[in-house]
């Protein structure tokens, strides 16, 4: 099954005042367009359709931090319409007191997954604020994503954003199933660390379609390390298209053609097709 296992939806009032206009300003002077209004769930079910995608795990996000709330109730009624192509994951605040009873609620309405952002959320994956979170999902059942890398905000904390900090998390949560987005981006090879010590690590190249000189020395690092298996497909609709990225994947040895061993297409077609929901038991 292709499984595209990072996209995102979202209304333009959902992104506030500042995550908004900033991430377009990014989008316009880099890619020339804006993404604020790219998200809307009839234009993911196209795009996902049209790219051939069968299944798409759908992300909410919130941050107190920068004042931006995309709901999880938006996310799983959009999901909830057709259960057979979409997953949702939630989103909680761990800075915000009722956070352990917003992710049960989420859980009940359906939602599997839990997506937190510690540089966007400002909150220490360390923290005992955190620990209550990681407590409740483990005890839920559900898989965690973590955004742990670089972020386009001026105010997004990189200090809390580095992969290495997760080690503790797999640690004390040897059940808790851990996807790391983007690979950790730019500290990409403490993620392939942690893939390789902790059986419950996996991670996502969603955002690296488009740098693929990054992307190729990631999948060599991950193939030295043997954990290439638990590499997932995903794109970060809709800062990138599906089409796109699967295209950009299977191009990506005659785009970085130089003295670098390349990278078997045995291993990136298992990347596109024989990631099943079931290996992090969703």
């Amino acid at each position: 099954m292709l499984i595209d296992w990072h996209t995102h939806i979202w209304l333009p009032e959902h992104l506030g005042n500042e995550f908004g206009p900033g991430l377009d300003a990014r989008y316009l002077a880099r890619h020339g367009r804006r993404l604020s209004t790219a998200a809307a769930p009839e234009e993911h079910d196209r795009r996902m359709r049209e790219s051939g995608i069968e299944h798409s795990i759908v992300i909410a996000l919130t941050s107190r931090h920068l004042g931006m709330e995309i709901p999880n109730d938006f996310v799983a009624e959009y999901v909830s319409d057709d259960p057979s192509r979409r997953t949702g994951f939630a989103s909680v605040d761990p800075n915000n007191p009722g956070a352990v009873a917003e992710l049960r609620r989420a859980a009940a309405v359906g939602l599997r997954g839990l997506k937190l952002a510690p540089p966007y959320q400002n909150f220490h994956p360390h923290s005992e604020e955190a620990w209550e979170v990681y407590r409740a999902a483990d005890e839920l059942g559900l898989v965690v994503m973590f955004h742990q890398g670089a972020v386009f905000s001026p105010r997004g904390v990189l200090e809390v954003a580095q992969g290495v900090l997760l080690d503790k998390v797999a640690r004390e949560f040897p059940d808790l199933r851990i996807i790391v987005a983007h690979f950790g981006q730019p500290w990409s090879d403490d993620v392939v660390a942690l893939m390789y010590k902790h059986a419950n690590v996996y991670a996502d190249i969603s955002a690296r379609l488009h740098r693929p000189w990054q992307l190729h020395n990631i999948l060599l690092s991950a193939v030295d390390y043997g954990v290439q298996g638990k590499v997932l497909f995903g794109s970060d609709f809709p800062a990138l298209d599906p089409a796109f990225c699967l295209s950009a994947l299977r191009g990506l040895n005659s785009e970085t053609a130089s003295a670098l061993p390349s990278i078997d297409e045995a291993i990136i077609e298992g990347i596109v097709y024989e990631r099943p929901l079931g290996l992090l038991g969703l």
